[in-house]
């Protein structure tokens, strides 16, 4: 499959200092499918290398430069439209749309939640502001003893009461641990009181709309639910104790990350896949996921759609703590929403921006490198921070980049 809207083969892309060349469309190797820049064929054999291996049961890859296409490609039992449901690389896209909601309104980032959500001030948390929210310092990322279930995560209303009457566990502002579940509410319905409409309408109507994107859904309607792949685990994963047999009932990261029972068996469910829980319900295409990431790197404007002022932007993505995370117990380097990146896609203090998944999706932009990518897959390691698949591709990409 040829580059969109390239029927000979050939783009033409801008070079540093106003030059123009033309870039051939690469031979991709057996077991990969669509296109790839051939200045980026690295990818492409990255990803073959690993469906040859068999780490994969489906994956996509989709790579942005300088906001332009250069690599969509997927294979396995990917097809080119393939949904996945990315747990939490849903928290990028959702970051994006409380950002533009908020830049509309004009309100700022030490705002206190309660001024719009006035609710939220219950059981000390009056003075939380919309930054601390936004980067894990809030102090209520609990959620294992608050709900019976994770099916009752379904329910909005019922969690966004749950979020409300939860007192924090620190200091708001003082410390910082991963609001796995938990930031999903605060920041949707953050969006909700401050636009009027649900997050998931938000992300249809202003996000993949004005970009065009084929596949971005924060609950995935019925009609589309024939393109999701479900996700499953690593086979050798399945005869491992459960998470609670392995951390101390009282661990932070057990009550943050884990509520009771099958998380996967759940957004494979149509209760799970068609509820909006904005921290873990995504269904994205790759491309749709690199295109989001693009428009950030890119200034907040892609293809002609202005989704936020490049000080916002800014704001957005700057470094907010420093500090060893309480949950995942490294500096995850918060922006306002999204976690700090290293070139493997992990944890680190890189000016890479983006959020990965539990089980290895991720999505970022290296805005140093000019680079927006996307990588969704559906076998899942255990790994919240992304993965050496994701990896190996991500540092393919960018070594691309430096031999330009």
């Amino acid at each position: 499959m040829r580059r969109p809207g390239a029927g000979t083969g050939e783009a033409y892309v801008a070079r540093p200092g106003g030059t123009v060349a033309a870039v051939v469309d690469a031979a991709l190797p057996d077991g990969v499918d669509g296109w790839c820049d051939r200045r980026f064929v690295a990818v492409g054999q990255a990803v073959a290398r690993q469906l040859a291996a068999g780490v994969h049961n489906g994956v996509a890859v989709s790579v942005r430069h300088r906001g332009r296409p250069v690599v969509d490609i997927w294979g396995g039992g990917f097809r080119e439209d393939t949904l996945t449901v990315s747990f939490s690389t849903t928290k990028g896209p959702v970051a994006l749309a409380l950002h533009m909601a908020l830049e509309r309104a004009g309100i700022g980032y030490d705002t206190p939640v309660a001024a719009v959500w006035p609710e939220f001030a219950q059981a000390g948390k009056a003075a939380v502001t919309i930054r601390q929210a936004l980067c894990h310092e809030a102090g209520i990322p609990q959620i294992r003893d608050e709900v019976a279930d994770v099916s009752a995560m379904a329910d909005w209303n019922a969690m966004v009461a749950t979020v409300e009457a939860l007192p924090p566990l620190w200091n708001p502002g003082t410390a910082n641990g991963y609001h796995a579940l938990t930031w999903g509410w605060l920041a949707g319905e953050l969006l909700r009181r401050v636009d009027g409409r649900p997050p998931a309408q938000f992300l249809a109507e202003e996000v993949a709309g004005p970009l065009g994107l084929d596949g971005c859904f924060l609950g995935t309607p019925t009609t589309e639910a024939h393109r999701l792949a479900p996700v499953a685990w690593n086979p050798i994963y399945l005869d491992m104790p459960p998470l609670e047999q392995l951390l101390p009932a009282d661990s932070l990261t057990l009550r943050a990350v884990a509520p009771a029972g099958d998380m996967v068996a759940f957004v494979n469910s149509e209760a799970g896949w068609s509820a909006s829980i904005p921290a873990i319900t995504g269904a994205f295409t790759a491309r749709s996921l690199a295109a989001i990431y693009a428009a950030m790197e890119q200034g907040g404007t892609l293809g002609g759609a202005r989704l936020l002022a490049p000080d916002t932007v800014d704001a957005a993505t700057t470094v907010q703590n420093d500090r060893p995370d309480l949950v995942l117990f490294v500096p995850m380097y918060w922006r306002l929403g999204f976690m700090g990146l290293g070139p493997a896609g992990t944890a680190g203090t890189s000016a890479v921006y983006g959020h990965a998944g539990l089980g290895g999706s991720v999505a970022l932009a290296d805005p140093r490198a000019g680079l927006a990518i996307a990588v969704t897959l559906d076998r899942l390691e255990l790994d919240l921070l992304g993965d050496d698949r994701a990896g190996a591709i991500l540092r393919s990409a960018a070594a691309a980049v430096e031999a330009l």
